[in-house]
């Protein structure tokens, strides 16, 4: 939480033109299941933030009708999120897990995944047999990118 005189300083930013605005409208609790794949986005999509707090998300022609007094932040050709993520990303890895995120999307449960020879120890495994130059490499990349 910020205290009065930390809002007064925070900036009215308006990120307009994102390639895709991910709203996640819907459940007031975390999705799970088949619900992971239905996500609300926008096409160039803008957001208005003021005081800290999103104020409104939609198309980037009526966020900037009202960013008058807005840093205006180009977001053009990015994904923006509107809301806190918790990712919970690791800069050091070697292979992926876009196959145990699209099972849990379509219902698996993460046991299923594992007893599959997914999740986090396929990812261990991939990332202990790597070598340091290629872990290296790929995470300046990544931090680059970021």
């Amino acid at each position: 939480m910020l205290l009065p005189a930390q809002v007064a300083k925070l900036k009215t930013l308006a990120l307009l033109h994102a390639s895709q605005l991910v709203t996640l409208a819907g459940p007031k609790r975390p999705r799970v299941g088949v619900e992971m794949s239905k996500l609300a986005i926008i096409r160039d999509g803008g957001m208005l933030i003021r005081d800290g707090i999103i104020e409104s998300v939609g198309l980037s022609g009526e966020i900037e009708k009202n960013a008058r007094d807005a840093e205006i932040i180009d977001a053009r050709d990015r994904v923006v999120l509107s809301g806190f993520v918790d990712a919970h990303t690791h800069l050091v890895f070697a292979g992926d897990r876009l196959d145990d995120f699209e099972r849990r999307a379509k219902g698996e449960s993460y046991e299923q995944i594992a007893a599959a020879g997914g999740g986090i120890w396929s990812t261990v495994e991939k990332t202990r047999a790597a070598k340091d130059v290629d872990l290296f490499a790929q995470a300046k990349r990544r931090a680059d990118w970021f």
